[in-house]
């Protein structure tokens, strides 16, 4: 099931134009910024997530945690400014460039998310959709 799973991915990767559309869900699981390395139990706590939803060459990124003031995770969903595979070491890398805020999405499915203010996310995806 995984090397079906990995297969798929590297074809969405090298082919871009084949996958009309794709969605991984993205699971945070280390988090620091220029204050602190948020512990495992932060990190739980805090149920951070990303959502990345590709149609074509556009996508779009929600940003997911727990809110306490609503008791529940809530998004914010960002119309991503460009989508750029990188032929060399097969990198997708969504930017939304007036935010700084960029996700980066290697072939075995992790990701790096640079959230611009300082902030670093890392953690593993799958592939929900198709």
């Amino acid at each position: 099931m995984r090397a079906h799973v990995g297969c798929r991915l590297l074809v969405l990767l090298l082919f871009p134009k084949l996958a009309t559309a794709v969605e991984y869900e993205c699971k945070v699981e280390r988090k620091l910024d220029t204050e602190h390395v948020y512990t495992q139990v932060q990190v739980q706590k805090g149920q951070f997530s990303l959502r990345i939803e590709e149609n074509g060459n556009s996508a779009t990124v929600s940003r997911c945690s727990f809110s306490a003031s609503v008791q529940e995770v809530t998004c914010d969903r960002y119309p991503m400014d460009k989508v750029v595979l990188d032929e060399n070491v097969k990198i997708k890398k969504y930017y939304l460039f007036r935010s700084q805020f960029d996700v980066q999405l290697f072939a075995d499915l992790l990701f790096i998310e640079n959230n611009g203010r300082g902030g670093i996310a890392f953690g593993r995806c799958r592939v929900v959709a198709p």
